[in-house]
């Protein structure tokens, strides 16, 4: 709330009365899940298992799965196809006995259960299988697919973006997995408790076509002009949606420089504090850009922005008292 407040630089208020909206996704610090990477964690987790409880395991495959983790290389040759299955399959199965182990004595009461249990999902999902789990430490992680050309397959969670006419993110809001248009009257809600108001006019891509209303706000998408429709009007709705695409670098900037890439909180509560302290740090860094403007080109220091690099020994106290 307060990086909008330091940012509300339009005191008549038009600008508050139409807003943008557009999702994206916010990629979870995992590697590329495969079956492969799963099984050999689910090996190495049973093995810690093993060791911290000091049970008798029967086997420990260490020379077995070296020798199967060099079949699996270069799998995508024609002479190496077969034999990198069949060692996939065999590291599958020896996953799954040494899952067994642990419960064999330790029994169904032991602290071990939760774990074990997600063992067991990961060992028997498929390939069209519904509510994967793609990686151990982090089960709440989505495939999700945006139709991207350079990325098939994007592994975290969908999040919303409200922006103003002037730039300012005025909403960002965690979601899992959810169609677009049913993101609309949440991330409404998100603004209208941190700024105390809605927008008349929210213009989002096709993506959240059916829906052309959220309580007093018009939702307004791309489409076909009307033949009836004035020349004015076409003009006017083509240049707002120029000026939606704008959100778009931002949420570049988002990713690039505010951490968006790539979420390192744990669980679906880090995923709502990554995107909310992402947004806050890209509207505060808006705030001490204009700032560093009013002190520049308002003569408080004679010197040019272009002068000032980053490590220079500048006191920021300094700057805002003379700003002030």
């Amino acid at each position: 709330m307060e990086s909008i407040r330091v940012n509300d630089d339009d005191p008549s208020g038009k600008g508050d009365k139409t807003a943008f909206i557009d999702s994206t996704v916010q990629e979870k610090n995992i590697t590329y899940p495969t079956d492969a990477k799963l099984h050999k964690k689910i090996i190495k987790k049973c093995r810690s298992i093993a060791q911290t409880e000091s049970l008798p395991v029967r086997q420990s495959y260490t020379h077995t799965l070296k020798v199967l983790s060099r079949d699996q290389r270069f799998r995508n040759h024609p002479k190496n196809r077969r034999k990198a299955i069949r060692a996939d399959r065999k590291i599958k199965v020896i996953a799954g006995r040494l899952v067994r182990e642990p419960e064999r004595y330790l029994g169904n009461s032991s602290d071990y259960d939760r774990q074990t249990g997600l063992f067991r999902q990961v060992l028997s999902q498929n390939k069209d299988g519904k509510n994967k789990i793609y990686w151990l430490h982090e089960p709440e992680v989505l495939c999700i697919s945006k139709g991207k050309e350079h990325k098939k397959y994007e592994f975290g969670n969908k999040v919303s973006i409200i922006t103003s006419l002037r730039g300012v993110i005025l909403g960002a809001l965690s979601f899992r997995n959810e169609y677009d248009g049913h993101t609309i009257d949440r991330s409404l809600d998100q603004v209208k408790r941190l700024t105390g108001k809605v927008p008349e006019l929210l213009a989002g891509d096709r993506g959240y076509r059916g829906q052309k209303q959220s309580g007093k706000t018009e939702v307004m998408i791309p489409y076909v002009p009307l033949k009836s429709g004035t020349r004015y009007k076409r003009e006017k709705k083509r240049k707002l949606f120029c000026k939606r695409a704008g959100i778009e670098p931002g949420i570049g900037h988002l990713k690039s420089d505010h951490r968006l890439g790539r979420n390192f909180y744990k669980g679906l509560r880090g995923d709502a504090v990554n995107i909310m302290l992402a947004a806050a740090a890209f509207n505060f860094k808006r705030g001490m850009r204009v700032l560093l403007w009013l002190i520049t080109k308002g003569g408080f220091i004679p010197v040019k922005t272009k002068q000032i690099r980053w490590g220079d020994n500048i006191n920021p106290i300094c700057l805002v008292a003379w700003a002030f």
